[in-house]
């Protein structure tokens, strides 16, 4: 133990003693957009607690040592500290007797990535500014995603998560709260139990009441750096029982409602969607279809008007032109009007669609849907889908 702590401090001097927040700057990368928590990177030179490999290996790496001889160096401490050869020590958050241990793996609850994902930059932008700011702060970020059904929250918010995934190292728990009427929405005493045990608690173990079972989760969560994804919310009795608390947590929300209550009493940050730009539409019909609609130009951005630039009608009617072999929409065209998705905004997530129909035999023959005409299309004086030379794309 003491030859890895003596050659870390060594190299941090011979790098001429960058502070912890010259670290936390240095170790942006991919895998840690935000960098790493100057706490963290305080730890991992400090005893009694060996820090994680993946931390000290980016330390080692932006202050230029040899990261396979730290690597031999750490392996030799980590066996010492399994053995208990550090002698006894003051507790920390990852010494008590609920501290994850090696056969308790760390969750990694996400939905698989949507692809592809076409825009959003400036959310993501805000997104990862967030994630940053959450660095250096002492209370828990909780961020709120809301927007119409169809809009791409629950895509924006997996996407998002995978591409930080990193910067969380003690996992990331994920729930469908259903709050889209797709199906009975699980109590909170399910959802605590659920992450309880993704979190090394054994069903036996688990307290048998609501308040009980959200003091344990807030305690488990205590010291630990995880996303929590929470996925088509519909009020704030469903989330609340489900906000760790700790600071080294983020939460994000997703939800059809603005949920004003979260925002105000718990400090949540609310981030509107709405339709993608046109460019980013466009782009979207482009990595479904291929070449066809550089092939058929016009047709693809008729479709993109005729959806809204919705992502999720768009994939709809994607999949309808694959279907036909061209982007020219066929007689009658329902491509424009908003699916019914199955369970869980499946369709978010790249599942199979259960789309709804339109025909209805109580309609007169020839007539449009109740309400279709304002949900397709943009009010008067709205944006419309045009060609990039002909009007200004909106922002995606």
């Amino acid at each position: 133990m003491a030859d890895f702590y003596e050659r870390l401090h060594d190299l941090h001097v011979a790098a001429g003693q960058p502070s912890m927040r010259r670290l936390q700057r240095l170790t942006r990368a991919e895998g840690w957009p935000a960098g790493i928590n100057p706490t963290s990177v305080h730890a991992a030179f400090v005893r009694p607690r060996l820090a994680r490999w993946e931390v000290v290996r980016e330390i080692v790496r932006v202050l230029g040592g040899d990261v396979d001889e730290f690597a031999d160096l750490w392996c030799r401490a980590h066996r010492c500290q399994a053995l208990d050869d550090v002698g006894p020590v003051d507790p920390t958050p990852y010494d008590r007797a609920w501290a994850p241990t090696a056969t308790v793996p760390v969750p990694r609850e996400l939905p698989p990535d949507v692809l592809p994902f076409t825009g959003r930059g400036l959310l993501r932008g805000t997104l990862d500014a967030l994630l940053a700011e959450a660095t250096n702060q002492t209370a828990m970020m909780t961020v709120l995603l809301t927007g119409a059904a169809g809009i791409g929250k629950t895509a924006l918010a997996v996407h998002w998560a995978h591409r930080v995934a990193g910067s969380f190292p003690d996992g990331q728990l994920y729930v469908d709260l259903r709050g889209d009427g797709s199906g009975q929405p699980p109590s909170s005493m399910e959802v605590l139990a659920a992450f309880l045990n993704a979190l090394g608690v054994a069903g036996a173990e688990l307290p048998g009441t609501p308040a009980a079972l959200a003091a344990c989760y807030r305690t488990r969560m205590s010291g630990r750096r995880t996303l929590v994804l929470l996925d088509n919310a519909s009020s704030v009795e469903q989330v609340r029982p489900l906000l760790p608390g700790s600071p080294g947590c983020l939460v994000l929300v997703t939800s059809r409602e603005n949920l004003a209550e979260l925002v105000v009493r718990h400090g949540a940050r609310r981030l509107e969607l709405g339709p993608l730009s046109t460019e980013a539409a466009v782009e979207l019909l482009r990595g479904l279809l291929g070449d066809r609609v550089d092939a058929e130009p016009d047709a693809a951005y008729d479709l993109v008007r005729r959806c809204g630039a919705r992502p999720l009608a768009l994939r709809v009617a994607a999949e309808r032109a694959a279907a036909r072999g061209t982007l020219v929409p066929a007689a009658p065209d329902l491509t424009a009007a908003e699916p019914a998705w199955g369970p869980g905004a499946a369709a978010e997530r790249g599942r199979p669609p259960r789309l709804r129909t339109l025909a209805d035999p109580a309609r007169p023959a020839g007539a449009a849907p109740p309400g279709l005409l304002s949900r397709v299309r943009p009010a008067v004086g709205g944006p419309t889908a045009r060609r990039p030379e002909q009007a200004r794309l909106s922002a995606g």
